[in-house]
């Protein structure tokens, strides 16, 4: 067994079973990872409330045949200026949504971790739907899939094939 410690933000969770989910974190070190969270979802579980989606987290894991399972948490930010109301909590989805797709699992990119971080930090400064226009637009820029001809209107299109289906987070 193999124990290790890092810094991530949760972009996505998926159940699993009864009590189980699978969390996406993206991590500041180690990219995108997939970890098992046993027993999270019921009632007693203590690591439940640091698990929210977009918090910040301290968390310990450790590998078991091939997969990542967690075993210990520590909330550092929850981000609850940022999931407010309605319409910022879709562009949260939204964003989460592109990270997720866009990231090769396992990729280390700190910069894309400081860009998600920035946006969960300032994300009611920025109420204006151009931010989110920048935010794809640089996030694909150092990715590495360019966008220099795209225009506002066509860049969903764009994102959506390089995804290679539809994005289901949209604006409301």
């Amino acid at each position: 067994m193999h124990y290790q410690k890092y810094l991530g933000i949760i972009i996505k969770k998926t159940a699993v079973k009864d009590a189980d989910q699978f969390l996406t974190i993206l991590t500041k070190g180690e990219g995108k990872l997939s970890v098992y969270a046993c027993g999270v979802r019921t009632l007693v579980s203590k690591r439940r409330a640091s698990l929210d989606y977009f918090s910040e987290i301290n968390f310990e894991v450790v590998e078991k045949s091939g997969r990542l399972t967690l075993m210990s948490v520590e909330l550092v930010n929850d981000f609850m200026a940022a999931k407010k109301g309605l319409y910022d909590i879709s562009r949260l989805f939204q964003i989460a949504e592109l990270v997720d797709g866009l990231l090769p699992e396992g990729e280390e990119n700190e910069f894309v971790y400081e860009l998600l971080h920035k946006a969960l930090s300032h994300l009611e400064q920025f109420a204006m739907p151009e931010y989110l226009i920048r935010f794809k637009r640089r996030l694909l820029r150092e990715l590495g899939y360019g966008e220099g001809e795209i225009s506002d209107s066509n860049l969903d299109s764009y994102i959506e094939s390089l995804l290679d289906k539809p994005l289901r987070a949209k604006l409301i």
